[in-house]
């Protein structure tokens, strides 16, 4: 026989059971547009880190300036959104192991083997991390809101670019593949790097 506490928490979890996408309030996902189930439609862009602390200080405030400047117009909110993902690092060490057996000048073997070992290292400590940032934009869902959030999107990518940002805007498979790292941050992505095709072996 359940006691007064065990009949509580049973009663709770019966009354709070939600599915995965009641819980992240995604009604669906479509081309470059999420629809959430209390009737908002949010559009993504990726933005593509610059490393400001290269510049001098006058440098930084030139940039910082710039970035006002450019937008000083956008009345309408927005959100960053900022995050660590892992990378799979397994095509940069075949690759490193490649070069290495082709090396014959022993100060490049060992310069390659170093790096190698870093990659490694990075690997199994779990530091392997890229930073992303997403500029995210939302509106009520409507008729023509697909139209007015896409004009919104490539005003902002103008203004990203016009500062040195390079941005993208994401689609369907990208909005699964930034929901997925929300909900599973340990996922590392495959990464897509064609300079790292090695060639086949020649018999």
């Amino acid at each position: 026989m359940m006691n007064f506490k065990e009949k509580l928490i049973s009663s709770f979890a019966k009354n709070n059971k939600k599915t995965a996408n009641r819980f992240l309030n995604i009604r669906d996902i479509e081309n470059n547009f999420l629809y959430t189930i209390d009737g908002k439609v949010l559009a993504y862009l990726k933005v593509y880190p610059k490393n400001c602390k290269l510049m001098s200080k006058d440098e930084q405030e030139a940039h910082a300036k710039m970035l006002t400047r450019n937008f000083a117009s956008e009345l309408k909110p927005f959100k960053l959104y900022y995050t660590n993902r892992p990378i799979n690092l397994q095509k940069n060490q075949d690759y490193q192991a490649y070069l290495m057996e082709r090396e014959k000048n022993s100060l490049k073997f060992n310069l390659q083997e170093k790096r190698s070992r870093s990659f490694g290292n990075l690997s199994v400590t779990g530091k392997a991390l890229e930073s992303e940032i997403y500029l995210i934009i939302w509106d009520k869902d409507g008729e023509y809101v697909e139209q007015d959030l896409m004009k919104r999107l490539n005003d902002l990518k103008l203004k990203l670019t016009n500062c040195g940002y390079r941005s993208e805007i994401l689609d369907e498979k990208m909005i699964i593949q930034l929901v997925n790292s929300y909900t599973n941050p340990n996922v590392a992505y495959i990464e897509d790097q064609e300079y790292l095709q090695i060639p086949p072996k020649v018999e």
